[in-house]
């Protein structure tokens, strides 16, 4: 590697360390201690709503016309 090469690498390590220095303070102050509380009948009854239907046509209706 040249100057100009070692020059760049060293710029973007410091840019990452500090977005990832950012990122973790970030989550620290707000995220770290929000939490969700998650009803198992009611999770199985949203993911049994949800459940798409299949993926046949109706009946008289032809696929690809």
């Amino acid at each position: 590697m040249n100057l100009p090469d070692q020059g760049l690498l060293r710029h973007l390590v410091v840019v990452v360390l500090i977005k990832l220095a950012l990122i973790t303070a970030l989550w620290w102050a707000f995220i770290r201690d929000a939490r969700v509380s998650v009803d198992s009948s009611t999770m199985a009854a949203q993911v049994s709503r949800s459940t798409p239907p299949s993926h046949r046509p109706p009946p008289g209706e032809t696929h690809g016309q």
